[in-house]
């Protein structure tokens, strides 16, 4: 039976400042009667009064909201096109964002190639909503799993104890993890050479979709990349001012 989650939301965005109401419905729904379910909790009234009150319990919620299933090099194939594309970027130092980067897969993959590469850069700012993925992002420590599709030439740059992974931390120390929500917080203008978004926009609603995309496009230098997922597609690019390059990779204008 589908529940009415509009006085969830109000409420939420009235006490905690959390706005969902750009998520997918049926996506929101289903995580949030997950939620209560682990919780055992009744009723959405009682959810909405709970999450009020309680901060740890409304932590929990947050990290249960967000989907942190990633891997280095995902989709490895993409990654060799984005090797490629930076070299339109050479001599200048690159400037980068990887966006709901999650437990930090994503951006120390694109250390490690820049590493790889000599490609000269900036640090990379690599931002999430859920605190809780972005503190083990910082630890840089990672299973079996998470590692299954590395390129072998990339494992050099870590550390195997006690069947874990670590992250060399001279990797580690090009990444800058901060807290940052696509739905509420700044975006950059005009100063980003390459964007990464992989996997996040189609948890949102199609007018999301839309928004996203714009600012993502905004965030971009004229040149500037966005590296999307395999199965985001940006229908229409030229609406926000981007061209498609191959699939997954867009290009502002």
């Amino acid at each position: 039976m589908e529940i009415d989650l509009e006085p969830l939301v109000n409420l939420l965005l009235k006490h905690r400042d959390l706005n969902l109401s750009g998520y997918s419905k049926s996506t929101l729904s289903r995580r949030i009667t997950y939620f209560m379910g682990l919780n055992k909790i009744n009723s959405v009234e009682e959810l909405g009064e709970l999450l009020v009150e309680d901060d740890v319990l409304f932590q929990e919620f947050l990290d249960k909201l967000t989907i942190n299933v990633t891997e280095f090099f995902r989709d490895p194939h993409f990654w060799d096109k984005l090797t490629e594309l930076l070299k339109s970027f050479l001599p200048r130092r690159i400037k980068s964002w990887s966006a709901g980067c999650s437990i930090g897969c994503e951006p120390y993959s694109l250390a490690m190639v820049f590493s790889e590469h000599r490609v000269l850069h900036e640090p990379i700012w690599a931002t999430d909503f859920d605190k809780g993925a972005l503190e083990r992002a910082k630890t840089g420590v990672y299973t079996q799993n998470e590692i299954k599709n590395m390129p072998q030439r990339y494992m050099k740059y870590f550390t195997e104890e006690d069947g874990n992974y670590l992250v060399n931390p001279r990797i580690k120390a090009l990444v800058r993890f901060e807290q940052h929500n696509l739905l509420q917080d700044e975006f950059p203008e005009s100063e980003m050479d390459l964007i990464l978004c992989r996997n996040v926009v189609i948890y949102f609603g199609h007018d999301v979709h839309e928004y996203l995309w714009q600012r993502f496009a905004n965030a971009l230098r004229p040149g500037g990349i966005l590296f999307v997922g395999a199965s985001e597609i940006i229908f229409d690019p030229g609406k926000y001012g981007l061209s498609l390059i191959s699939h997954g990779f867009y290009r502002r204008r």
